[in-house]
């Protein structure tokens, strides 16, 4: 298992080591971000001292192994409008959309898994057809219609909750955000979850047990369930990932100062050194919570570590 983790992590550096250069590299092909930050009347002069401040004058090279460096070492580089360390305005940002996501994923696997089990152990029936119609408007639905939606009901005409003027360490803010991506993750989740075990009870191993007496739901949570964990796991993955890299409408929406919202002024500012540092970010999410989820199919399913 050890050796199974270890490769795994290795596999995982030339990843992060591509984005970097990718993302490095896109940003310099959108433009110079000097011409942003000097007015347009401004002196050729006085562009290429800022230049030279920003080290924007050297190689390109030089430049990505002296951000590289700076990343090893935390070094995020200063935003240029904000003036402050881009670490620190990712963090910020990063705490929120983070309680947000955990907050979102919990509720998602909850009613996701409990809603597939449920459709699969009664397999064309109301339960069934009222999940399916559900899973499919949840699908469909955006996310920043039903954030509006739950802001206009709970916050505008039932004024239970607050809408604006977010204020750290008061949940409250973030119900509506959390529910609004709980709800929209639980449909994926739960169509898949019943897919899947409805495949699972199709099997012979399933058959088998219960030509032996086993009831239809011991055989359900029993054997087909964990044996259809695997994709399901998978999106879980995908979406706490994609959660926590920042969810920038449902924030902007609700009004969060999130990562998804701080990456999304810094792409308004043209502020280069806030979204490569919010890119790498994600970049490090997904690889992280991908290299959690490969290890956690090696638990789930001993061919997995056997086969790589």
């Amino acid at each position: 298992m050890g050796t199974f983790v270890v490769r795994r992590v290795l596999q995982s550096i030339p990843v992060f080591l591509g984005i970097l250069i990718v993302c490095f590299a896109l940003l310099k092909l959108a433009g110079d971000p000097v011409r942003v930050l000097v007015p347009e009347k401004a002196p050729e002069w006085q562009r290429e001292k800022v230049r030279r401040q920003l080290g924007l004058d050297r190689p390109l090279v030089v430049q990505l192994a002296r951000y590289g460096w700076g990343v090893l070492r935390g070094d995020l580089g200063r935003s240029y409008r904000h003036h402050r360390p881009v670490s620190e305005m990712i963090a910020s940002g990063a705490l929120v959309t983070a309680k947000l996501a955990l907050g979102a994923m919990t509720i998602a696997v909850a009613l996701g898994l409990f809603s597939g089990l449920l459709s699969a152990h009664r397999p064309r029936t109301l339960v069934d057809y009222a999940s399916a119609a559900g899973a499919s408007v949840g699908v469909s639905v955006p996310a920043f219609w039903l954030a509006m939606l739950l802001t206009l009901l709970l916050g505008v005409k039932l004024e239970w909750l607050p809408i604006s003027d977010y204020e750290p360490g008061h949940l409250e803010y973030l119900v509506i955000p959390v529910l609004t991506l709980g709800l929209l993750s639980t449909a994926l989740i739960a169509r898949l979850t019943r897919n899947c075990v409805t495949e699972a009870l199709t099997q012979d191993y399933v058959r088998t047990a219960r030509a032996k007496g086993l009831g239809r739901l011991q055989a359900l949570l029993g054997h087909a369930f964990p044996n259809a964990l695997l994709p399901v796991v998978t999106v879980i993955g995908t979406n706490l990932a994609g959660l926590l890299a920042g969810a920038v409408l449902t924030e902007t929406a609700c009004s969060l100062p999130g990562l998804g919202r701080v990456t999304f002024q810094a792409i308004l500012e043209r502020d280069h050194p806030v979204i490569l540092g919010s890119c790498l970010f994600c970049a490090v999410v997904f690889v992280v919570l991908n290299l959690a989820v490969d290890i956690l199919y090696a638990f789930l399913d001993p061919r997995v570590r056997q086969g790589g």
